[in-house]
């Protein structure tokens, strides 16, 4: 049979291969390599950036961090994984140089070096800046939920542990009333009293744990505590429900589909994450004025107004209200005028103001003498009509009157912030954090963004430009 035949393993050759032969001209590894070397390592505070005469001599930083940059792209982001790559994969042993650490030696650079790596992603965005590769046109702004490294099992809300403790104690006082009963019995009954101490003592051992729990829950001042890792919380995350994770956050240029800021909180929603988000970006990219898209669930006046305030239009839909009595007039059946400060009602009247509602940032309008208008059995079963209006709701109709002038909006801000996500889960299946620890999930996270950044612009430019920009 004729097929196509490998060399012969007993074959020797006249010189070994050598190690620039394992890797071809158009690998992107070779962006990798480049790019990292043209880091300066001590600027961006790096340990053992800068060696001492003395002593053991440590691995550069560069050299490790191209490692990890690697991994990521490649979904080895265990250090024993990577530590075995080293030793069998020839796109690492070309990058390392044949270096070859140990699987705690790569650990701790990702442990200790936490700062300088979240560094080096936003690095990586000034060189594009300054590279012209970025417009800073248009910005969208997401974010996801990304699972912790710890077991559902682990976490504890308040209603569980209140529901825990009253069991506990029901169980307790069970135990003690059998050793009131074995106090008025027989001597042969000792063994069965050392048994129920037993079990109290071990049911007290239990109630300890938990009030330790709850001291934890106060102090965090939460309703939930993860007892292997606290400053993870339980979100809700889409089709896999709910888990125990982080909010990542991303801001993603439009024309470049680079992710110019991110951030990793604990926060369950997105309500808070506008203003800081677009901040961000906007700092990044080095902007005067900047144009941001998100969803409705980073609808907030109060932000919205800080970022026009700061030169950001922030494009965002607004969380819609529901309504009690669906059926009756709703708010925006009563027509606003600025002028007079009042809402005029279907039927003709107006509303004046009558005073603010500091604590929900609504000022109120009222008109008295409902008992007469023939609408009342449509509008209210009251005497007086009361209409709300929010304290920024003229900066909520000017994100509106957006979306309705370029009904595309949100279909662009899906197509550009999403896929990011898309590709940092599935296509590099970062979807748990492996390390423990708020300050750990950011450091993963910048890993795997720096990764994805130079992919995306490799994948735009190709090797050979992107070597050239590099130098």
């Amino acid at each position: 049979m004729r097929h196509i035949q490998g060399e012969d393993r007993q074959q020797r050759t006249l010189l070994p291969d050598a190690l620039e032969d394992f890797v071809d001209a158009e690998n992107p590894v070779r962006v990798i390599d480049a790019y990292m070397e043209s880091l300066d390592m001590e600027s961006l505070g790096f340990n053992y950036a800068v060696t001492k005469e003395t002593g053991r001599k440590p691995y550069n930083p560069a050299d490790l961090l191209k490692l990890y940059v690697y991994g990521y792209l490649n979904k080895v982001a265990v250090s024993r994984r990577l530590e075995v790559e080293c030793h069998r994969n020839l796109e690492v042993i070309w990058l390392m140089s044949r270096l070859r650490p140990d699987y705690k030696t790569i650990a701790d650079f990702r442990k200790d070096n936490s700062k300088a790596i979240r560094a080096t992603c936003s690095a990586f965005i000034q060189f594009c800046r300054a590279a012209k590769l970025l417009s800073g046109r248009l910005v969208a702004i997401d974010g996801s939920k990304f699972k912790a490294a710890a077991s559902k099992d682990q976490m504890l809300t308040r209603k569980q542990l209140k529901r825990d403790q009253a069991e506990l104690e029901q169980k307790v006082q069970r135990y003690l009333d059998q050793l009131d009963q074995f106090d008025s019995e027989e001597p042969e009954a000792e063994l069965e009293r050392g048994q129920v101490e037993s079990a109290l003592q071990r049911l007290a051992d239990k109630a300890e744990r938990l009030e330790q729990r709850e001291k934890a829950m106060n102090e965090l001042g939460g309703n939930q505590h993860c007892a292997t890792e606290p400053e993870a919380r339980l979100v809700r995350s889409g089709r896999d429900g709910m888990i125990v994770g982080y909010n990542v956050q991303s801001a993603v240029d439009a024309d470049t589909g680079l992710i110019v800021h991110h951030d990793v909180t604990n926060e369950t929603g997105d309500s808070l994450q506008l203003q800081p988000m677009a901040e961000g970006a906007k700092a990044a990219l080095e902007v005067e004025e900047l144009e941001v898209l998100a969803d409705a669930g980073y609808s907030n006046g109060e932000q919205q107004a800080e970022c026009e305030n700061n030169g950001i239009t922030a494009t965002v839909p607004r969380r819609l209200e529901t309504s009690s009595y669906p059926e009756r007039y709703q708010k925006r059946d009563f027509v606003y005028d600025p002028e007079s400060d009042s809402y005029r009602c279907p039927a003709g009247e107006v509303l004046d103001y009558a005073g603010e509602d500091k604590r929900r940032k609504m000022y109120r309008y009222q008109r008295s003498g409902c008992n007469q208008c023939p609408l009342q059995p449509n509008c209210t079963t009251a005497n007086t009509r009361t209409i709300t209006r929010n304290k920024y709701e003229a900066t909520f109709e000017r994100s509106q009157a957006r979306l309705q002038s370029d009904p595309t909006l949100m279909t662009q801000r899906m197509a550009i912030a999403e896929r990011p996500f898309a590709m940092l889960k599935r296509a590099m299946s970062l979807r748990r954090f492996s390390c423990r620890g708020l300050t750990a999930a950011k450091t993963e996270i910048s890993l795997g963004i720096l990764g994805f950044n130079l992919q995306r612009m490799t994948n735009r430019l190709g090797v050979r430009q992107m070597l050239a920009l590099i130098g």
